[in-house]
């Protein structure tokens, strides 16, 4: 396939954000349990600043290999679109927590989920799944068209 410099672009954000958080989620959601204390704080910035510095280097190589082209009218309207989509998918996700919270004691799920170490991951989750939308969204739009 043919990709252009902004589908390549979105491919490698995409590849690096699945890559490092689902490699962090698979460690924090693995060894949850019902201590109290939310991850390090140092962590979480070694994790973003590992994410920042990986998509620079990888968007350097790019840059370096293809020409960049300029944006228009479509390329923003795709990525208004997506985002709208990143949006209501967070907003729908912030809304289902806020309900798992509420109504806890009566349902039959795993108590460690709400406890302020899994409430902070299941946020971070949500956040970084919103992202991934934003991408895929982005995307099917290049590929597909409006």
């Amino acid at each position: 396939m043919n990709f252009s410099y902004k589908e390549k672009s979105l491919i490698a954000s995409l590849g690096v954000t699945l890559l490092i958080f689902g490699w962090y989620f698979y460690g924090a959601f693995s060894n949850l349990t019902l201590k109290s204390e939310p991850p390090g704080f140092v962590g979480i910035i070694i994790l973003v600043v590992l994410v920042a510095a990986l998509e620079s280097i990888i968007q350097g190589f790019l840059a370096l290999k293809s020409k960049s082209q300029l944006e228009d009218e479509r390329d923003k309207l795709i990525e208004k679109i997506s985002y709208r989509y990143g949006y209501w998918f967070l907003s729908a996700c912030i809304w289902f927590l806020m309900a798992q919270i509420l109504l806890d004691t009566r349902f039959d799920h795993l108590p460690v989920l709400t406890t302020p170490n899994g409430m902070f991951h299941l946020l971070l989750l949500c956040f970084v799944l919103a992202e991934v939308t934003n991408f895929v969204a982005q995307l099917y739009y290049y590929r597909k068209g409006i």
